[in-house]
């Protein structure tokens, strides 16, 4: 089956435990970078959508209104 080459093995030279990696807890304001900046381009599509959307539903209000009244 699988057969261990003992030429590729190498020697372990710093023979200490490293630490284990625990995850560090922090506040929301100091997470990472990546997610900070994919979070506001997530917000400023949704404020742009709902800026969009109440632009179009108020020039349609007025627009029916204004046929309504002239009629």
């Amino acid at each position: 089956m699988l057969q261990i080459n003992p030429k590729k093995i190498k020697e372990i030279k710093n023979k200490t435990i490293p630490n284990p990696l625990r995850p560090k807890f922090r506040k929301k304001a100091q997470s990472n970078i990546y997610f900070l900046s994919q979070r506001k381009v997530n917000g400023e599509k949704k404020t742009k959508l709902i800026k969009n959307i109440k632009f179009f539903s108020i020039l349609s209000i007025l627009l029916i209104g204004g046929y309504l009244l002239s009629n």
